[in-house]
Formats: structure tokens, sequence, C-alpha cells
């Protein structure tokens, strides 16, 4: 089927999105204000409708505008990445991998995988999608080639390559009545405002795992944007948050928060990375996930050692 829409049209719908004025997106494609007017006629009659009505005096987007904006927006997101991936590949570089983090956002250690990469495998070129996502969409759409996740619920399409467990956490203020101890009891929650960035309930977890058990429940829950926003919060004194100890360790280490262990014997959270199933072994992506696997491995058994290249990794 021939497609009745160009990009040239696409960017007349993204422009008026930004400009919200007919008048303003010559202006911001650098086009004279008749050949938008002649994109615009030209879409409508490639399409048969009106993508652009009037009320009162002001010019908006019909509901068939809106709808073609939308997939505007992507293909156009799509394209831009697309070609700036394409121009950065040199005959130095041969593949480009985007890795995001589920839930967190934690990237403290990316510069020195980066370095460790660019010695195993110096023709992998690392970029960091920082968004907030939805795993499977960011996948299936091609946003990233591996998310790093704690998460271990069902995701069609997907493959998992495991990284490294670490441990839930209690975490409150150096002030906080429960911070002299070594490990939280489930009870303890009772009195406390419980920052959260998520009522799901999830496998693995401390709700499943840790409170429900124990039919424990805090004063309060408090729902929060993101797990940095609440321990953000709690730093702060009041109330008490649970995190992935790896993924708040800055503030661990610097005392700005306290960790306990949930309960005497704690509980094990096992962060994985989340592939497409189509990206199986031999693949690039595969590749630098194992790659993910064996430098967390390094790094987590001990922090002063200089990490050496597995020879899985080394290039021919």
């Amino acid at each position: 089927m021939t497609q009745r829409l160009s990009i040239k049209h696409l960017q007349v719908l993204a422009a008026f999105r930004r400009t919200g004025r007919l008048s303003k997106i010559a202006e911001v494609l650098k086009l004279t204000p008749s050949a938008v007017s002649r994109r615009i006629d030209e879409a409508e009659a490639r399409l048969g409708l009106a993508l652009f009505a009037k009320a009162s005096n002001r010019v908006r987007l019909t509901p068939a505008g809106e709808y073609i904006l939308q997939a505007a927006e992507r293909i156009l997101a799509d394209l831009d990445r697309v070609e700036s991936v394409a121009a950065r590949l040199g005959s130095d570089v041969h593949h480009v991998i985007r890795i995001g983090m589920s839930i967190y956002r934690s990237f403290a250690w990316f510069p020195d995988f980066a370095a460790y990469l660019a010695k195993a495998k110096p023709g992998i070129r690392l970029e960091l999608a920082a968004d907030d996502m939805d795993e499977l969409d960011a996948l299936k759409g091609h946003g990233v080639d591996i998310v790093m996740t704690p998460l271990v619920d069902d995701f069609p399409g997907t493959s998992r390559v495991e990284l490294f467990a670490d441990d839930l956490v209690a975490l409150v203020a150096p002030s906080h009545r429960l911070a002299k101890r070594r490990f939280m009891r489930p009870e303890d929650v009772a009195p406390e405002d419980f920052y959260t960035y998520s009522l799901a309930v999830r496998p693995g977890f401390e709700y499943l795992e840790y409170l429900l058990p124990a039919h424990a429940a805090p004063h309060r829950y408090i729902v929060v944007a993101t797990p940095e926003a609440a321990a953000a919060l709690t730093r702060g004194g009041q109330g008490l948050t649970i995190l992935s100890k790896w993924a708040v360790q800055a503030d661990l280490e610097d005392g700005r928060l306290i960790g306990l262990a949930l309960g005497e014997r704690g509980l094990k959270i096992s962060w994985g990375a989340l592939l497409r199933s189509t990206d199986g072994k031999g693949s690039v992506a595969f590749e630098v996930a194992q790659l993910l696997r064996s430098f967390f491995a390094q790094r987590r058994s001990g922090p002063r050692k200089r990490q050496a290249i597995p020879a899985h990794g080394r290039r021919a």
C-alpha cells in the first residue's frame, strides 16, 4: 500500500504541537507560509479529511489530526534517533546498544562499565536511556536494547540474564527512632508514613514476602513519583521507605540514610538484564548483558580490585 503522507506532512503537525499556531510553523520549519499551506492542503487532500479546524477564532487539530500527530511524533523521534546513531557509526563503531533502568535511575556504575566494555568489545558504543519507561514497550519499540530491572514479572517476548543479588532495605534518616537498629521488624512500620513509588504488588518484594505474612501495614502509604523521591523524603527524618540497597548505595555510604535489613534474615532480590527474546546467544545485546554480569560480579567482590576482562569477552 502506498503511503499517503510523507515526512514533510508529519513535520507540519509536529511543529503545530510545539507552537500552537499555524503562523509559527513556517518559522520553525524555515519555510514560507505559502509552502506550509500547500503541505497542509496536500495532506488533507490525500487523506480526504480535515486535519485542522477553527474554533473560537483559534485553529486546533481535528480528532483525526490529533490521532495522526501522535504517530507523527513517534515516527519523527525514531527517525531522529536512527539518523543520530548512524552519524556516530564510524569505522571504529560497529554496534550501538542502549541501556535503560527499570524503576531506579542509578547510573553511577555506567562510566566504569563503559570503560570495561571498551576494552572487552571496542566496537560497541553504549548509550543510556534515562527516561521513564515501560520495560516491554521500550524493548519492543527498540527504544532500548537492554533494561536493567529488579522485577521478575512475566514479560512476554523477552529473555533475562541474571546480573546480581541485592538486598531490599528499610531506609531511615540518621535521626529516626529506628536508626540504631540492625534490622527492622514488620510491626515496626505500624506508626510510620511509608513512601513508595508504586502500590503495585510485585513478586519477591516487601509486601508479599515481608509485610503480608506478618499482617503488618504502615500508618499510611504516601505515593511519590520515583524511588529517588522516596529516598529524598526519607532523608528529611519522617517516615521510611524500602528500596534496593545497591541503587541507594551512595546515600548509605555518606551517612545520609541508614539501611536496615528486613527482619533478621533480610530479603534478597535479583537484578537482571531484560532483552528481546530475539536477541539470544550470539547477539550483541546478549554479549553486553553477559559482560554486565561479569562487571558487577567483579565490582561486588571487591571495590578496589582491578576489573579484568573475561576471556570470552576479548575481541579476537
